[in-house]
């Protein structure tokens, strides 16, 4: 009853969250890439503005119209990550008119479409601003449907599921963070983790001639004892001749449309078991999903475009993840239980059918629709899952609040209020900053350590633990994999995951330094109300001091490029997006906080 007199209050508020927030995505990806960094300073502004409510007025010139934007800003970010207030202007022959959302949008595409000179501009316009609305749209179900949720519901209790399922806005810096394409809108209830999903996993048998499979020694299988027994009752005494492979609900029904696999069903090459087991939890990814009785994460193929890419597995994707886990665990860095771990892909499980599929690249794609790769962290499940989180997920606000979720969880586990920021944040570097460095320094290994791959554990208040998750990312310095003797011996000379140094460092700057630490930085300035450069002092005297410290030469050179360099590496999500460049994003230069940070010392 509450609930139905309150929809028509939830859908214009959870309307104007989500174009808030789209908006906030596509101005800050579109500035970054413009080289516009302080957007305080510019032309004039509309009277309107200096006396506005949301704080002080930016004004930005757009490069090809020349015409200048002009807002409020609610927050000013040192990194990009401004806040901005509900209203808007173009300025056009000295004169500004306020600008509704839709023509906002049109104005920032029609400015990056001129970055472009194919003859297909207007296609992908069309396209790219599809794609904005879908994920605004797809926003605006996630934020209704919480905000209902909220007033039916207890209290708010995050804890580890909580954290992954309640990403509503995503990647600050994207276009298009929230855009789906393969799931209808009935089906998002089911399937989408911002709707708190759960279901079963499907379940095929393939007969060994056509299964391919590789894992870690040392351990255990990955399909939970539950199903085995429930497939070996299924099977009889065809059982030892079958692998079993899991799938997403969805992609076994989109996988049985395809020929070659209704003739291996109708040969019995390939089983359909059916759901089978215990329900799992499809985390803020969408296609990888957690099995909190097993302890493992099973990453699967989805045949569904979620912001840039198809969800599946691909061959060379399979390939780079399996390779940095075998270096890793080669190192034994998949034993150690501190403060810093980094999540064991243990295997992956496919079918392969060979002159069956008629031809290779059918093959390939079928390879690529049915492979699942295996993800041990049975230290989430348990007490330790109630509080640990995704760090993407604790830097959001519930919608309509004001507090990042980052602070409900500080405020679970420790009774005496809020920490001191520039604490926390220096106690959470020790466990992921310094680690990340020394472990490139040591070993030459680069982890894709963004927001979304990491999570943290929250004890008494404090950060005390951090993993970082998915090695399809991870980067290898080339020389030192070869130096090591790894090249030959573990991997081959060709495996993707080998990079040069250069390529390597870049991707670690830009992952952890600007994604990651950009992102929290600004989530515990916006919620302590200080500026961010006071925050990046923090970073900046931790590593002079390490800097001091070692006596490793490459250690004091990579510090020493944080330190001193004026820029550093940012994804140009949205240009890339436009130029459809997909696994070859643009990169821009950004103002290095780090070093620009030296005033506030």
């Amino acid at each position: 009853m509450q609930g139905q007199q309150l929809l028509p209050v939830v859908d214009e508020i959870s309307l104007r969250l989500a174009e808030r927030a789209s908006v906030r995505g596509l101005l800050n990806s579109f500035f970054r890439e413009i080289g516009a960094f302080d957007i305080r300073s510019g032309w004039s502004v509309p009277e309107i503005l200096l006396a506005g409510e949301y704080g002080e007025p930016f004004s930005v010139q757009l490069p090809h119209s020349k015409k200048w934007l002009a807002g409020q800003l609610a927050y000013y970010s040192e990194t990009g990550q401004h806040q901005y207030g509900d209203s808007f202007y173009l300025e056009s022959d000295g004169v500004f008119s306020l600008l509704v959302t839709d023509r906002l949008i049109d104005l920032v595409l029609e400015e990056v479409s001129l970055y472009d000179q194919d003859l297909k501009r207007s296609e992908r316009m069309n396209e790219l601003r599809g794609q904005i609305d879908n994920s605004m749209r797809k926003m605006r179900l996630y934020i209704a449907d919480a905000l209902e949720n909220k007033e039916e519901a207890a209290p708010v209790q995050l804890d580890y599921i909580g954290s992954e399922q309640s990403l509503l806005a995503g990647h600050p810096f994207h276009p298009t963070p929230k855009s789906s394409e393969g799931f209808t809108d009935d089906e998002l209830p089911i399937y989408a983790p911002e709707f708190r999903a759960s279901f079963k996993l499907h379940y095929f048998a393939v007969s060994a001639e056509f299964g391919e499979e590789e894992h870690l020694k040392d351990y255990e299988e990955a399909i939970p004892p539950a199903v085995i027994e429930q497939a070996r009752r299924l099977l009889g005494e065809r059982f030892p001749l079958y692998w079993l492979i899991p799938l997403h609900p969805w992609q076994a029904q989109y996988v049985k449309h395809s020929k070659q696999v209704q003739r291996l069903l109708e040969n019995n090459s390939l089983i359909d078991l059916g759901p089978l087991g215990s329900s799992v939890y499809p985390t803020s990814s969408v296609r990888t999903v957690w099995d909190a009785e097993q302890g493992y994460f099973f990453k699967l193929p989805l045949h569904v475009r979620i912001t840039n890419f198809i969800r599946e597995n691909t061959a060379e994707q399979v390939r780079r993840t399996m390779d940095a886990a075998k270096i890793l665990n080669s190192l034994g860095v998949f034993g150690e239980q501190g403060s810093f771990q980094i999540l064991p892909e243990t295997g992956y499980r496919t079918i392969r059918c060979g002159e069956f599929a008629g031809n290779p690249e059918t093959d390939e794609q079928l390879a690529a629709s049915f492979a699942v790769v295996f993800r041990k962290a049975g230290q989430l499940a348990g007490s330790v899952g109630r509080s640990s989180y995704v760090v993407a997920s604790l830097l959001e606000c519930f919608p309509g609040e004001r507090e990042p979720k980052l602070s409900l969880a500080i405020s679970q586990s420790c009774a005496g209020g809020v920490p001191d920021p520039h604490e926390w944040l220096e106690a959470y570097l020790r466990i992921s900053m310094l680690p990340l460095l020394k472990l490139f320094t040591d070993k030459g290994v680069s982890l894709e350590a963004h927001v979304q791959n990491s999570l943290v554990t929250i004890e008494n208040g404090m950060p005390s633990r951090i993993y970082v998750r998915d090695l399809e990312g991870i980067s290898i310095d080339r020389s030192r994999a070869e130096h090591a003797g790894w090249v030959g011996m573990v991997i081959s000379a060709d495996s993707p995951v080998l990079y040069s140094e250069e390529e390597a460092w870049f991707r670690l700057k830009y992952y952890f330094f600007v994604n990651h630490l950009g992102a929290l930085i600004h989530a515990l300035a916006w919620h302590h109300r200080t500026g961010e450069a006071r925050l990046w002092t923090v970073v900046r005297r931790l590593l002079e001091d390490a800097r001091t410290e070692s006596s490793c030469e490459r250690f004091q050179k990579y510090a020493g490029d944080l330190l001193e360099n004026g820029h550093l590496p940012a994804k140009a999500n949205l240009i890339s997006r436009f130029q459809e460049r997909g696994e070859t994003p643009l990169y821009v230069d950004i103002p290095n906080p780090i070093l620009h940070c030296k005033e506030e010392l």
